[in-house]
Parts: C-alpha cells; sequence; structure tokens
C-alpha cells in the first residue's frame, strides 16, 4: 500500500516544485490530487492494480437489469477464499499429535475462536455446533482486513456492501437459530416481558417494537458500521501520513511521515485481528442471547 500510494502522491507533489512559494492554486491543486489518491484506494473500482502489469479492467457483467459486474473487492475475496482453503488444506494434509509449524499457528486460532468464543457464549454444545460458522467469519475477517496492507492488496471489509453481508449472515443466524430453538411464536415472545398486568399492555407491545428493532436493525447495523469504519479509517491515516511530504512541500518531513505511516500500519496489524475477534464474539453473543433468553 505504501508503494501505490508513493506512487500517486508524487504526482501531487509535482506541481510543488515549479515555483516558490507555492502558489493558492497550486496549493489547492494538490490537495485535490492527494484526495483523489486516497479514494482511489480506499474505495471499490472496476479496475485492478497488478505489480509489472498496472491497471487491469475487470469485465462488467448484467443480469436481469442487476449490475453483477466483478470488481476489485470482489476479486480480493477471491483471494482470501483461495488462500484459507489452501492454507488450511495444508495444515490438514500431515495429521500429528503435536503440531508444528503452520498447522500449529492455524490451530491456535480454531481453538482460540471455539474455546475462549464460541463455547464460553452459546455453551459447550451450541458452541462446539456453531464453531465452524465462527472460524469462517473470523479468518474470513481477518484475512479480508490483512489483505489490505499488502502492496497492491485492498481490503474488502472497507466495503460497506460487504460488511453489511456479513451482518445480514448474522441477523439470518440469530433469527434461524431461535426459532430451531424455541419455535417462531416463543422466539418472539422471549421480547415480551413476563408477568406485566394487563393495563401495562401498550408498554409492552412497545417493548417488543424496540427489542424487534434492536434485533433486526440496531445490532446488524452496529457490526456493520463498526467494522467498516475501523478498517476505512486505518487506511486513510495510513495514506494521509504519507501524503504530508508532497503536502508541506518539504522533503524534510519525509522521514516524519513515513514514520507514522509505518507506526499506523503497525496498529493496522492489531486492529485487523481486534475487528475480526469483535464482530466474531459479538455475532456469538447476539446468538446466545437468542438461545438463552433469561440470561
Amino acid at each position: 500500500m505504501i508503494e501505490q500510494a508513493g506512487e500517486g502522491v508524487a504526482a501531487a507533489g509535482a506541481a510543488a516544485h515549479a515555483a516558490q512559494p507555492v502558489p493558492e492554486k497550486a496549493i489547492e491543486s494538490i490537495g485535490q490530487q492527494i484526495a483523489h489518491t486516497i479514494l482511489h484506494h480506499v474505495t471499490n473500482s472496476n479496475e485492478l492494480e497488478l505489480p509489472f502489469i498496472g491497471s487491469v479492467h475487470l469485465p462488467h457483467l448484467e443480469l436481469f437489469g442487476i449490475d453483477l459486474s466483478i470488481t476489485k473487492h470482489v476479486v480480493m475475496m477471491w483471494v482470501v477464499a483461495v488462500l484459507l482453503l489452501l492454507l488450511f488444506g495444508l495444515a490438514s494434509r500431515r495429521r500429528s499429535l503435536v503440531p508444528t509449524g503452520l498447522a500449529n499457528v492455524l490451530e491456535a486460532g480454531v481453538v482460540f475462536v471455539r474455546d475462549e468464543i464460541a463455547v464460553k457464549t452459546l455453551g459447550e454444545k451450541d458452541g462446539r455446533r456453531l464453531s465452524p460458522y465462527l472460524l469462517t467469519v473470523f479468518f474470513f475477517i481477518l484475512f479480508c482486513n490483512l489483505l489490505g496492507l499488502v502492496p497492491y492488496g485492498a481490503s474488502a471489509t472497507g466495503n460497506i456492501n460487504v460488511t453489511g453481508a456479513l451482518a445480514l449472515g448474522t441477523l439470518v443466524l440469530v433469527q434461524v437459530e431461535g426459532i430451531r430453538s424455541h419455535g417462531f411464536a416463543k422466539h418472539f415472545k422471549h421480547m415480551i416481558p413476563g408477568g406485566l398486568p394487563a393495563w401495562l399492555f401498550p408498554v409492552s407491545l412497545l417493548i417488543f417494537f424496540l427489542e424487534l428493532l434492536g434485533f433486526i436493525v440496531l445490532k446488524p447495523f452496529a457490526l456493520m458500521v463498526r467494522l467498516f469504519a475501523n478498517m476505512t479509517a486505518g487506511h486513510v491515516a495510513i495514506l494521509a501520513f504519507i501524503s504530508v511530504t508532497f503536502a508541506l512541500h518539504q522533503v524534510a518531513a519525509a522521514p516524519l511521515s513515513i514514520g507514522f505511516a509505518l507506526f499506523v500500519s503497525t496498529l493496522e496489524l492489531l486492529v485487523a485481528l481486534i475487528q475480526a475477534y469483535v464482530f466474531t464474539i459479538l455475532t456469538s453473543l447476539f446468538v446466545g442471547l437468542t438461545l438463552h433468553p433469561a440470561h
């Protein structure tokens, strides 16, 4: 990412060398080019940047008037899917009592999600049963987050459509598990507090609609926006720090701006892991609240 951003903002800084002091229009032009560069790297597009090749235009697909075009973030999700299949396939190829190397690292992640997230929030039986879904969500989000820190890569989780689809998956899982465990009527009846007198029925009805709004809208919305905002903000911060040198037209600012960019990139590694963990544990907690409403 740093290499790409450097190439993009270098063009923005070229105009600053023409005259001293820098004219106001030139400063405005540099700012616009830097903003365009940052937006280009954090937004989705129909072009994919490849090393030694340049920009490759992705095919446009349309079905019954619906745009199904392959975009940069779609390609990144495909890359993540292939990486996960390859890594877990290689790790499980040689099974041993004491795993080593790649198998040991992946097993640590699997055991952590299963024991510390699924089992602790859902119980032994439901935790082990739903662990495959939670593991898929955790590793998919983690790899999507990390891919944005690789040169020529992009974070698909920085696309609100992707995070919205993941949140929708959580919403469907919560409702399906609640109905499967309690039945359709009882699942929604749990949203109404019991033991209230008849004259408080309007209050009970209001509470029901508020609970329904929380389960169907607010909780998935929080999952969607939290992941999207954190991943987008991190990449914008990195690119903004890199652009400081060109915006100030001072070569002496390069070590400082690059240093800050590297520092934020290191934090992004931690944020990538934390956001995958937060999304997974909140999904597990929401399902747990549905399966065990008394708690």
